[in-house]
């Protein structure tokens, strides 16, 4: 099949339909939002960010918070943050974007008629002081350190701040990033530059975004020259295609996102960490990234990235040794018995996604070596989340997305986070601590930077102790590029890095 893609790829040119002047970028997904205040998918996210520009953004490649359509931002007490607008701001329709649309913005989102999905973050805020031409101050109800990441919320115009936009009836919002939407057909998102862009004409002048949902396919549209741009979206048992082809690069950068397993805390077979530590001990996770991943990927010991500024070496702990594994076994009681039986049988629920599938089968595989018997079954991710939310599994392989701002940690590990009738939360491991708590509680209060770092290295110590969760490897972000372009790629698979 890779052969066949070959000959094909070779034989075939850019397609006449495609506009010469644009690059092309192959999307595995279409973006099903493109409203910033409502988008909850990835490609939504990513999309949205090229059309609307918020106060401050997230450095592709160091991963810090920096300015954005803000000139500065600064931390007056725990509770009072001043932004300064820069000089000169303007909507891709030539408005003006000063401190009216950034206030109708802030309030717009707790709007109950307006209905936004984030309008919790945002209901934090006590007031909104405008104190010059281009400066206002937010004053919190109390402390809140993550509200400075909050803060890179997509700033819209006065008259949309109330009602949703991108909508069939309304297409094409109006944003200040660095492009404007001026085609949206199914499976075809097309951009062209907003002339008024704060920081300039964007690197690329037109964008042109396909949706190829199969794996095979996109890559044939890629070596069939349809294609310019593929960022995180071309598996890794394709990329040797793509490595031995001339017309082609890869370029790397290590990612943000993380493969796991996650443990069911209160099963009577897992409720002993020894047990879960002997989970860590049999898996040769180098192996499966070389294996599975061609060797793009980093083992990972925390959901916080190498690189990052609270992250923590953690995990050497737990390296692969199967002699380990049984022996913790035998501690917790699931010692070797006689004959064919296992030492312990488990079922490990993953999503229908192939590779997961694959993988999540090759670690069955080094389970069964030490002794424990494990059965896949995927499910669609809306029933597998379901399940997990009510606790109905023993082991989950999952992917958690960019951790960028350490707080949301405790979205999936604070006491307080156990999803159920009464309470939200991602914490389906059921997992209590009540120092973790505490640290939690430390990071989000704190302002200063080696405060929060003191607190969030030591959540990383006790996760690490404690092992609700396995980190396993953090993916490399991949991108296909064609040559003749010149694309930085960026760690947290955004596409920003497209405009300059």
């Amino acid at each position: 099949m890779l052969g066949l893609l070959l000959v094909i790829g070779i034989a075939c040119s850019r397609s006449p339909q495609t506009d010469p002047d644009a690059l092309v970028v192959m999307l595995p997904r279409d973006a099903e939002q493109l409203d910033p205040r409502f988008v909850g998918d990835p490609y939504g996210l990513r999309v949205s960010r090229l059309i609307f520009a918020s106060l401050v953004t997230i450095d592709p490649i160091t991963l810090e918070l920096i300015p954005d359509l803000a000139e500065s931002v600064t931390a007056l007490s725990a509770t009072e943050i001043e932004v300064k607008l820069r000089e000169g701001l303007r909507f891709s329709d030539g408005s003006p974007l000063d401190t009216e649309d950034v206030v109708a913005t802030f309030e717009g989102i707790v709007d109950p008629n307006l209905g936004s999905r984030y309008a919790r973050n945002y209901r934090r805020i006590a007031e909104m002081r405008v104190t010059g031409a281009r400066t206002i101050r937010f004053v919190l109800h109390e402390p809140h350190a993550t509200f400075l990441t909050d803060l890179e919320l997509p700033i819209v115009r006065s008259e949309d701040a109330h009602r949703r936009i991108a909508t069939p009836e309304d297409p094409f919002p109006v944003g200040a990033g660095p492009y404007r939407l001026v085609k949206r057909d199914q499976g075809i998102l097309e951009l062209r530059a907003n002339p008024h862009w704060h920081r300039g004409a964007p690197k690329y002048p037109r964008l042109r975004l396909v949706v190829i949902r199969d794996d095979n396919t996109r890559a044939l549209r890629m070596l069939a020259g349809q294609g310019d741009l593929a960022i995180a979206s071309i598996p890794p048992l394709l990329l040797p295609m793509f490595r031995d082809d001339p017309r082609f690069e890869l370029r790397r950068a290590a990612g943000i996102s993380t493969v796991y397993l996650g443990f069911q805390t209160r099963s009577p077979k897992l409720r002993d960490v020894r047990a879960r530590r002997a989970i860590g001990h049999a898996i040769d996770r180098q192996l499966l990234v070389q294996a599975k991943y061609d060797g793009l990927a980093h083992v990972a010991n925390s959901w916080i990235p190498h690189g990052h500024w609270a992250y923590a070496d953690v995990g050497a702990s737990l390296a692969f040794d199967p002699s380990r594994a049984r022996a913790l076994l035998d501690a917790a009681g699931f010692v070797d018995p006689p004959g064919p039986e296992p030492r312990m049988s488990l079922v490990l629920r993953t999503t229908s996604d192939r590779f997961r599938q694959s993988v999540a089968r090759a670690i069955a595989a080094m389970l069964a070596d030490v002794g424990i018997d494990v059965d896949v079954r995927p499910s669609e991710a809306a029933t597998l989340i379901a399940d997990l939310n009510q606790g109905r599994f023993e082991i989950t392989l999952l992917q958690v997305p960019e951790v960028i701002e350490p707080h949301v940690l405790s979205w999936f590990f604070d006491s307080s986070r156990v999803p159920g009738p009464q309470q939200e939360g991602a914490n389906r491991w059921r997992y209590q601590n009540e120092e973790l708590d505490a640290l939690f509680e430390r990071g989000r209060t704190q302002i200063e930077t080696d405060e929060r770092r003191a607190a969030y290295q030591r959540v990383q110590e006790v996760l690490a102790r404690d092992l609700p969760v396995l980190p396993l490897w953090q993916p490399d972000t991949v991108a296909v590029l064609r040559r003749g372009y010149d694309v930085a790629v960026p760690r947290d698979g955004r596409f920003g890095t497209l405009a300059f």
